[in-house]
C-alpha cells in the first residue's frame, strides 16, 4: 500500500511539504496549495521548479488536488472549463495522470436531479478532455455538490464509466450515508481520503 498526503496541511510552503513527506516516510503527495495559491492556478514555470524540487526528494505526485467542479452549477461554465483545461497542463508538468474534482453545488432548496443531465454534461466534457490528453478526472463526494450521496455518485460513474472514483469516508458520514456499504458499491475506487 502506498500512502500520500495532501502535504499543505504540513505547511504552506512546498518546501515544508516535502520536508515533511520525507519526515513521515511518505511516497509523495497530492498536491493542492503550493506557496499560497492552489496547483492549479500556479505558473507552467513554477510546476516545473515543484516537480524538479520533488524529483530530488524521491517523491512523486500521485493526483493534482484541484477545486474544479466546485462552482455552482448555474455558473457560467466556459471559463471554468479553460480552469480545467490548465490544470491539465499542470498535472501533466508534475507528471500525474490524475485530477480530483467535483460535481458542482446545487442550490439550496433545489432537487438536484433537475440538474443531472447538465452535470453529465459538463463532466463528460472534462472526462474526454482530460482522456485525450493522458489525465484521468477522480470525482471526490462532498457535501452540497451533486455527487454527495451513494445514489448520486453511482449515477455518475454509471453515465460515465472513465470517470474515476475517489472515496471520502467522512464526506458521506456528513451526508448521512454508511461509508461501509458505499465503500462496497463503489469497489474498486481509486483512491481514499482518510483522516488521522
Amino acid at each position: 500500500m502506498k500512502i500520500y498526503a495532501f502535504a499543505d496541511e504540513a505547511s504552506p510552503a512546498i518546501d515544508g511539504q516535502i520536508a515533511a513527506m520525507r519526515r513521515n516516510g511518505l511516497n509523495g503527495l497530492e498536491i493542492r496549495g503550493v506557496d499560497g495559491e492552489n496547483v492549479s492556478a500556479i505558473s507552467l514555470e513554477k510546476a516545473k521548479e515543484v516537480r524538479r524540487k520533488l524529483d530530488d526528494a524521491g517523491l512523486c505526485t500521485w493526483s493534482i488536488g484541484s477545486p474544479i467542479g466546485k462552482i455552482g452549477i448555474e455558473d457560467d461554465f466556459a471559463p471554468h472549463f479553460e480552469k480545467f483545461k490548465r490544470a491539465v497542463e499542470i498535472a501533466k508538468k508534475l507528471h500525474t495522470t490524475r485530477i480530483r474534482m467535483f460535481s458542482f453545488y446545487i442550490p439550496d432548496g433545489k432537487n438536484p436531479e433537475i440538474y443531472h443531465d447538465t452535470v453529465i454534461e459538463r463532466i463528460q466534457k472534462m472526462v474526454d478532455y482530460g482522456e485525450a490528453n493522458g489525465v484521468h478526472c477522480c470525482h471526490e463526494n462532498e457535501k452540497g455538490i451533486y455527487g454527495d450521496t451513494l445514489k448520486r455518485v453511482e449515477k455518475l460513474h454509471k453515465a460515465i464509466p472513465a470517470l474515476r472514483c475517489v472515496f471520502d469516508p467522512a464526506n458521506y458520514i456528513q451526508c448521512s450515508d454508511d461509508p461501509a456499504v458505499n465503500f462496497k458499491a463503489l469497489a474498486p475506487v481509486s483512491y481514499t481520503h482518510l483522516r488521522a
